[in-house]
């Protein structure tokens, strides 16, 4: 696959993700995918884990989407920076239990690096603002200057 076709792809499971159309996220990804997220401290292993992961976010904020803000690649690498929006709706879930809906609109801060084999996500590592989001809920106080 070339590094632009990574990127397309890249590109097409943050649009599946942001549309709820996690079968098509899925039909993207490696039997073996991994999901290094990071952020909670958690790894996740194969299509159901990482539907799960998807499910974590989508459940608390049905209507988050992702605004890329910068894409770098190099072969079979795909760095995305970006911006996902959504209504605290739901149970957010978090390894200490799980926050209660807050109704707040948020903005949480990601990085994630995907990498493909064979046209297929094998590889995705999660690096999101955390603590932001969690002040954005109402979970933790507000850091300075948000």
């Amino acid at each position: 696959m070339t590094t632009q076709t990574n990127v397309e792809h890249s590109r097409a499971v943050h649009a599946a993700f942001s549309q709820n159309r996690y079968d098509d996220v899925l039909a993207l990804a490696a039997d073996d995918i991994e999901v290094v997220a990071y952020a909670i401290g958690q790894t996740f292993h194969g299509k159901q884990q990482f539907r799960d992961f998807m499910l974590g976010f989508k459940s608390a904020m049905p209507d988050l989407v992702i605004a890329h803000t910068n894409i770098v690649a190099a072969d079979d690498q795909v760095v995305l920076e970006f911006v996902a929006t959504g209504t605290h709706t739901g149970p957010l879930m978090t390894p200490a239990g799980a926050v209660a809906p807050s109704g707040n609109r948020v903005t949480l801060n990601v990085i994630e690096v995907h990498q493909w084999r064979d046209g297929k996500l094998r590889r995705m590592v999660n690096y999101q603002d955390a603590m932001s989001l969690l002040a954005q809920v109402g979970a933790l106080p507000a850091p300075a200057g948000l």
